[in-house]
């Protein structure tokens, strides 16, 4: 009966083990932007403005890691020059957001900057090439 009980077991903890291998990989929004053993940022535009969420390096949620960043980018085909938007946290605390409005084409090469509370200096900087659709 006990070793009927421990085969049972252990062909349960087997088959968690292969699904756990087998589940998908999550589908992050937006455009991915490594950060090395930090995992990635998710950098997308949501409701208008600019959204930047914080994932671990098995791309599982985090919250964010700093309380502001600042994304900029020169628009295509304006002659503007460049543009910034500051982005704070969110009011359910799982990303950082602006909340002002970014004009089309969202075709263009940004880059965000990562700031600790109350610094000057950027902690990080990263560029990518951001396109709304992901790509």
């Amino acid at each position: 009966m006990i070793s009927r009980v421990c085969a049972l077991l252990l062909l349960l903890a087997g088959s968690l083990a292969g699904a756990e291998a087998e589940r998908p990989e999550a589908r992050i929004e937006g455009v991915l932007i490594p950060r090395g053993d930090q995992g990635f940022l998710a950098l997308r535009i949501a409701n208008g403005g600019f959204e930047l969420r914080f994932f671990s390096p098995e791309r599982r949620p985090l919250v964010p890691a700093v309380p502001r960043a600042v994304v900029r980018w020169t628009p295509a085909g304006r002659k503007t020059g460049p543009e910034s938007h500051v982005l704070e946290v969110s009011a359910d605390g799982k990303a950082l957001q602006s909340a002002r409005f970014v004009r089309p084409p969202h075709v263009f090469r940004v880059t965000v900057l990562l700031f600790a509370a109350g610094a000057e200096q950027p902690l990080e900087v990263y560029a990518a090439e951001f396109r709304a659709d992901g790509g």
